[in-house]
């Protein structure tokens, strides 16, 4: 049996290693282009790899922009209560959920609806998040399984990952899921951001805190910590700090290929990247 003391050098040691890297943190340096300025209070942003800006509003209002920052669509649906996630990671596809009253919504890329569907007739079921599979399907988490669930584009079943915490051991709270075509990304509050392959199998653990929300460039995490936005780099391991084009505070941003959005409390700044 360890005893409870003998930990202590241990946590002195990751305590050193931390401090060391939060001093020597690489700093990269970028070129920005502003574009607009869009005065608008928002709760959510985020962005397609088209360059498209999503806002999501108090009012639970989605607005859509161009790369250029022109206002473009709006949707909205009073019935389900509060959007609690947008997913845009396929440009053609805009997944809405809003999980108080467990309903998803998907629209088109001009913001009208493609189809709905919606898990409170299984109560056996406690869906928290969602995201974009490929072949216009799903992922979803189920917390009261801890279970990874693939469906398909009429909402069926199609892969299953199986329990997570029998499997892996894992006690997750999660609070964000996103994919890219080889992962799925589950931001755990208390371990760091999980990374499943596509069939639902643990690969590794990203040991990076985002505040919620993150955006994954190829093999490179872009989320928000302390105020900063920052970058790790999944394969090499390498975290970094991202240059910004303001000072002055701001609640989140967002950085998707060539375009940064800034998220302030009245407004929102759109940026291109000359050096990303």
């Amino acid at each position: 049996m360890i005893k409870q003391n003998s930990w202590q050098p241990f946590k002195m040691m990751i305590f050193f290693y931390l401090l060391m890297v939060s001093i020597s943190l690489k700093v990269d340096a970028q070129e920005y282009q502003f574009i607009a300025k869009i005065d608008t209070v928002a709760k959510i942003v985020t962005l397609d790899n088209l360059g498209n800006l999503f806002v999501v509003t108090p009012k639970n209002e989605v607005l859509k922009f161009s790369p250029q920052g022109k206002f473009l669509w709006n949707y909205t649906n009073k019935t389900f209560g509060e959007v609690s996630q947008i997913d845009v990671t396929d440009p053609l596809r805009v997944i809405l959920y809003y999980q108080t009253y467990q309903q998803i919504v998907v629209l088109n890329n001009n913001l009208s609806e493609i189809s709905k569907f919606t898990f409170n007739q299984n109560p056996n079921l406690q869906i928290t998040l969602v995201a974009s599979a490929n072949n216009n399907g799903l992922w979803v988490y189920d917390q009261i399984n801890r279970e990874l669930r693939k469906l398909s584009n009429n909402f069926i079943d199609d892969l299953k990952s199986g329990n997570i915490y029998q499997r892996n051991g894992f006690d997750m709270q999660a609070n964000f899921m996103l994919t890219d075509d080889d992962y799925i990304y589950l931001n755990d509050q208390k371990e760091g951001v999980r990374i499943f392959d596509r069939f639902g199998n643990f690969y590794k653990t990203a040991v990076i805190y985002p505040q919620k929300n993150f955006e994954v460039n190829d093999k490179e995490i872009y989320f928000m910590k302390d105020k900063s936005l920052m970058k790790y780099n999944i394969n090499t391991y390498s975290l970094s700090k991202i240059d910004l084009p303001i000072k002055e505070p701001f609640i989140d941003a967002a950085l998707r290929f060539n375009r940064l959005v800034i998220l302030k409390e009245k407004d929102i700044t759109l940026w291109a990247v000359k050096n990303n």
